[in-house]
């Protein structure tokens, strides 16, 4: 059930861009840093107006990602919570592409160079998270060193103490394919060795 969750957040990550980019063209035709910055054609530091309507249309558009601070503040779910964080970074990665190119390179080349970079981010990062949730894994928590949290951990502690079930049996499985760790997959390894199941698999 955690797994899905958090996976399902990931979907935000595919769908959003049908509303950043809209917000992001809005902020951006509507020269707001012009409006800001310029005090008619005569009195204007363009370049810096430029600048100042790349930063407002992509952080603007950029806010439609708050909507993961949803899983962030879920308290029952500690690994859905870490996806939510690891997602809410992704989209800051997304964020920061737009912001180095144009900035660094202006509206114009910097768009050229920014639009295949932002697909690959886009694509990668997000089909690189559903996967992770799957998996029952979340590489940012492993960075913080909270990998008790993760779900594979916690199921394989229940199935320590309790009688050999169908669900143990696929927790085990699930610890062999997808676990990093050699020794957790050892552990599940001779865990099904004692229930003569080892053949079987």
């Amino acid at each position: 059930m955690e797994r899905k969750k958090a996976r399902n957040w990931y979907w935000w990550l595919w769908l959003s861009p049908l509303l950043t980019i809209p917000t992001l063209a809005f902020f951006f035709f509507n020269d707001i840093g012009y409006a800001l910055v310029c005090r008619g054609p005569q009195r204007c530091d363009w370049a810096t107006a430029e600048r100042v309507t790349i930063f407002i249309a992509v952080l603007g558009s950029a806010l439609w990602h708050l909507v993961l601070l949803g899983p962030i503040r879920n308290k029952e779910h500690p690994f859905v919570r870490w996806h939510g964080r690891q997602a809410l970074l992704l989209a800051g990665a997304r964020t920061l592409v737009p912001l180095v190119f144009g900035l660094g390179f202006g509206i114009d080349f910097g768009a050229l160079l920014f639009i295949p970079v932002q697909l690959v981010v886009w694509f990668a990062g997000t089909l690189w998270g559903q996967l992770q949730a799957s998996r029952g894994e979340c590489s940012l928590a492993r960075w913080f060193g909270q990998e008790e949290l993760l779900p594979v951990v916690e199921e394989a502690t229940v199935t320590v103490a309790s009688q050999p079930r169908e669900q143990d049996v696929k927790t085990l499985v699930e610890i062999i394919r997808f676990s990093r760790d050699p020794a957790k997959r050892k552990w599940a390894v001779d865990e099904l060795t004692k229930r003569g199941m080892v053949e079987a698999l």
